[in-house]
């Protein structure tokens, strides 16, 4: 049931963020990867305890969109600097 939930809630939340950058016109891929990580960081900290399974794949899931996000934002970050990035 808590996964169930869990899932409709992502589902909710997911299309909310992801229709609003849309209506704002906006279309820089990397923007979008961040508020779905975050919707999914918060979703999956408040829905505790998860089943044993689904808790080893939430977290290679966190773990694959934190690296995700962190390229992007190191990424920004460098172009912001100036810093030449291949």
């Amino acid at each position: 049931m808590v996964l169930k939930r869990l899932l409709v809630a992502q589902l909710v939340l997911y299309t909310v963020v992801i229709a609003f950058l849309a209506y704002l016109g906006i279309n820089d891929f990397a923007i979008y990867i961040s508020l779905i990580t975050l919707v999914y960081l918060v979703t999956i900290i408040t829905a505790h305890p998860l089943p044993p399974g689904a808790r080893g794949v939430a977290n290679v899931i966190t773990a694959i969109l934190v690296a995700v996000f962190l390229y992007f934002a190191v990424m920004r970050i460098l172009q912001i600097l100036g810093v030449a990035v291949v």
